[in-house]
């Protein structure tokens, strides 16, 4: 067991912070709730804030466990979940219609926005690996806090999204949604082939 220190607790929270990615989730965001109003657009962003919250902390507490329990390594996980996130990122390059299909009773708020575009492979890898790491209990509740700045952070973002659209302009808007659809497609990529460098490290050689 390591005793977390402020340095270490603020570098994984900036390291968190860079993997979820809040700014470049705008376009995604704004994509999947075109089609709502303002106010419900603002309440989804408050949402996704609070999934978030929710997904990285059953991560903390449990996620090695419940990978465990499967037999899914790590590696696995962020293969599968980095390919989902590329289906998004074409779709979003491509403009197709949203993949996920919102009626009255659902929405994008869990999947797949919470999971996997923000709290994505990368961001639940990092807190498994903080887990395994730092495994007091000071620690947990420390681990549970930088998750929970995070995550306000990434709600406060995605609660003035509707302004943002509103300055850029719908040209603008779907310019931007295709830019942020190639760099996420680009980003699953990396990272599903930085993995397979992993599960395979001869490749690499």
């Amino acid at each position: 067991m390591t005793d977390i220190t402020t340095p270490t607790l603020v570098t994984s929270a900036i390291g968190l912070l860079t993997i979820t990615n809040p700014i470049g989730s705008l376009p995604i965001f704004l994509n999947l709730t075109k089609d709502f109003d303002v106010a419900r657009q603002k309440r989804l962003g408050l949402l996704v804030g609070v999934a978030v919250f929710a997904v990285l902390t059953v991560s903390l507490v449990a996620g090695s466990w419940v990978l465990q329990a499967f037999g899914i390594d790590l590696t696995s996980f962020r293969i599968a979940g980095n390919l989902l996130v590329a289906s998004i990122g074409w779709a979003m390059l491509t403009a197709k219609a949203n993949i996920v299909t919102v009626t009255d009773a659902q929405s994008p708020v869990v999947v797949p926005l919470a999971i996997p575009v923000i709290a994505g492979p990368g961001a639940i890898s990092l807190i498994i690996t903080f887990q395994e790491t730092y495994s007091s209990l000071f620690d947990y509740v420390a681990g549970t806090l930088m998750i929970l700045a995070v995550s306000i952070v990434i709600a406060v973002a995605l609660f003035f999204a509707p302004q943002v659209a509103r300055l850029v302009k719908p040209t603008g808007m779907s310019i931007v949604t295709r830019i942020f659809g190639l760099l996420l497609l680009a980003i699953a990529v990396q990272s599903i082939l930085g993995a397979l460098g992993d599960a395979f490290p001869a490749l690499v050689k």
